[in-house]
């Protein structure tokens, strides 16, 4: 009795494991197969947007587009984001799109911000992926 009890208990525990190891949040990787994280274990953002900015042109239609930029608005990659552009993304949105620990994507006409929270810099302008 107490050995059917045991394998019974393996038995849930392996399955328990797996479900797990299924539904764990996927990570971008580094060369060599490493998981690149921050301090927090959060996934950092990648150095190659070229996969995700194929998903949001997947996702263009559930994003959509935010209001146009004027042309002497001048949106670039290190600098911050000027005062009064970049239009936050509802949470309906934000689904299509992974979560970097310290940064929140931004809508600026057609382009998706990758905007660090704490500073205001741009971090990645993926520009015309809502096109």
């Amino acid at each position: 009795m107490h050995s059917i009890r045991l394998l019974a208990g393996l038995g849930l525990a392996l399955c328990l494991g797996s479900s797990l190891a299924l539904a764990a949040p996927s990570h971008e990787h580094a060369p060599h197969g490493r998981v690149q994280d921050d301090a927090h274990g959060q996934p950092r953002p990648p150095a190659d947007f070229g996969p995700l900015r194929q998903s949001i042109r997947a996702h263009r239609h559930d994003i959509g587009r935010g209001p146009a930029v004027p042309a002497q608005v001048r949106i670039v990659k290190g600098k911050p984001l000027p005062a009064g552009w970049g239009s936050r993304l509802s949470t309906r949105q934000l689904q299509h799109l992974p979560q970097y620990r310290g940064y929140e994507w931004r809508r600026a006409g057609s382009s998706l911000l990758l905007v660090d929270s704490r500073s205001g810099v741009v971090h990645e302008a993926l520009l015309g992926v809502l096109d």
